[in-house]
């Protein structure tokens, strides 16, 4: 692996993260290529049929071939020399942090952009404990640490429901967890005010997971694959005007 090669680690021109600026909140995220494409290591360890035939990996941008190639070389970098890759995120992190100083922003982290790596054992968090780090997981155990206050004080994490755990959904927002729903509908409709008895956020407004309240869902609106998704990822309500029928 050809470590010059590798451009930067963080990104900050998505424009989902970008939202974020109007709270004076800037945002970095790293985009791997997910689940087993860069190699035979799943860094989606949770990844279902469902969310990994709706994943935004294609989206965007990232539906260019030179982009994907970045995004594999990045995760090949990872997994080859981890510890060469945390030392460069944390020169990035740090640089970003004095930029984001001067110009009177928060700095705000998000390292699974497309993955779902154990990256709280990395010990990055600690080291920037004026930072906001936080992610989606669909792994249990370390939502169930999250809840259990067991991850660094400075990061927050946030469930992500698919089309076989509700049940630990519904776990996770008993216990004051929020979780991420992919709804079916068009950019003019609003969300439900509940779901599953709990309150909808429009989680499509910003990226600041970290700001949300707790014990809510998070709604976001099917994008891109997820708008054919037949295998149940994305939510279906019942919309006010057919709540009789």
């Amino acid at each position: 692996m050809a470590k010059k090669a590798i451009q930067k680690i963080l990104n900050f021109q998505n424009a989902k993260t970008s939202k974020g600026e109007s709270k004076m909140v800037k945002t970095g995220i790293i985009y791997f290529a997910p689940n087993t494409i860069a190699s035979d290591i799943n860094i989606c360890p949770m990844a279902t049929a469902g969310c990994i035939k709706a994943c935004l990996y294609t989206a965007g941008r990232g539906g260019f071939n030179t982009t994907q190639t970045a995004r594999i070389k990045k995760t090949r970098l990872y997994l080859a020399d981890k510890q060469f890759f945390i030392q460069r995120l944390e020169k990035e992190i740090g640089n970003a942090y004095k930029a984001s100083q001067k110009k009177g922003f928060q700095l705000a982290i998000r390292i699974n952009g497309t993955s779902d790596l154990s990256v709280e054992s990395w010990g990055v968090m600690e080291k920037f404990p004026d930072v906001a780090f936080y992610d989606y997981t669909k792994v249990t155990a370390r939502m169930t640490k999250f809840l259990a206050g067991k991850m660094p004080s400075n990061y927050h994490l946030t469930f992500s429901l698919s089309e076989d755990n509700k049940e630990t959904a519904l776990k996770v927002l008993a216990n004051g967890g929020n979780v991420a729903v992919v709804f079916r509908k068009n950019k003019k409709e609003a969300y439900p005010e509940n779901h599953w008895g709990y309150p909808v956020i429009d989680g499509d407004a910003d990226d600041l997971r970290f700001m949300d309240d707790k014990g809510v869902i998070v709604g976001l609106r099917q994008k891109g694959k997820a708008t054919k998704d037949t295998l149940g990822f994305v939510q279906v309500y019942k919309r006010p005007e057919n709540l009789a029928a």
